[in-house]
């Protein structure tokens, strides 16, 4: 076989694998492996341990985020919700992770462990001359930070350097004090992680390498089916009942940047959305 025929057919064989998928790329391999070992785990639970699936499926992965809520470095400012509306989440970050941990990768906040979040939000507006700088510093790698302007520095001897660091990072696009995080959020581009117009559910999204789970909650009254848009492409979902240990397939339709899923709901159900490998089908509807 000619070198220029061994080239003509690698070109083949790369052009069906990316035709397969239509999304983002899909180590098919890898995340088949991932979700028969997450089944494996998930059945393994006894059913004597209370809520012992729930549990384990919410220990796998990292939490998923998209708001990074800094506290602050004196102790004493309680967590307080920065106004998310539905379909988004945050996490709290603590000084040690934000100074040793947290970096930027394509305007995206990363950890060393995994979580990654689109935007800082800062809870306290008095922090030290190297908080600052930090802060500064991820801004400058086109992070987007909100929350608190910070106005007292926590070093009286850098009390001058500090005031014209903060009025030099808070000229920058990215750095929003005094907008919602709603606002902030769509400057950023980032669509709700869920959307629903069933306003009693509660969801947790836990993310693995090759693989996306959701804990689905329903604390009113709703009865019946939930129509739920999830921030998740290429992927199948499966239903997994954390009572019984059963997986099923849901009716559901990949669109090209999300997935629309559909569930039947009690008041008090909770379940569990695990989206894993690449789907050959577009929609899926189950009766």
């Amino acid at each position: 076989m000619t070198d220029r025929l061994i080239l003509g057919v690698l070109t083949l064989l790369l052009a069906a694998g990316c035709a397969r998928n239509r999304f983002d790329y899909i180590d098919i391999a890898a995340s088949e492996k991932a979700l028969a070992s997450l089944e494996e785990g998930f059945k393994a639970v006894p059913d004597s341990v209370a809520d012992g699936r729930v549990l384990y499926l919410l220990g796998q992965g990292v939490p998923v985020a998209d708001v990074l809520v800094y506290q602050g470095e004196t102790g004493d400012v309680l967590f307080q919700d920065p106004a998310l509306p539905f379909g988004y989440t945050c996490e709290t970050v603590g000084t040690a992770v934000l100074m040793d941990s947290l970096h930027v990768k394509a305007g995206r906040l990363y950890t060393d462990g995994g979580l990654n979040a689109r935007m800082l939000y800062l809870q306290d507006g008095r922090m030290s001359l190297g908080v600052l700088n930090k802060v500064a510093d991820l801004a400058a790698h086109e992070a987007f930070i909100g929350g608190v302007k910070p106005s007292v520095c926590l070093d009286k001897q850098d009390e001058a350097v500090f005031q014209r660091t903060v009025e030099k990072v808070w000229l920058s696009g990215n750095v929003m004090s005094g907008r919602t995080v709603k606002s902030i959020l769509k400057a950023a581009g980032v669509k709700p992680d869920v959307r629903t117009k069933t306003d009693s559910l509660f969801f947790q999204h836990r993310h693995l390498p090759d693989l996306d789970i959701y804990r689905i909650s329903n604390l009113g009254r709703h009865t019946g089916p939930v129509k739920l848009r999830f921030r998740v492409r290429g992927r199948q979902p499966f239903q997994w009942n954390p009572d019984t240990g059963a997986i099923s397939p849901v009716s559901y339709k990949l669109r090209k940047r999300s997935t629309r899923v559909t569930i039947q709901t009690v008041p008090g159900d909770d379940t569990f959305l695990v989206f894993g490998s690449f789907s050959e089908r577009k929609r899926l509807k189950i009766k």
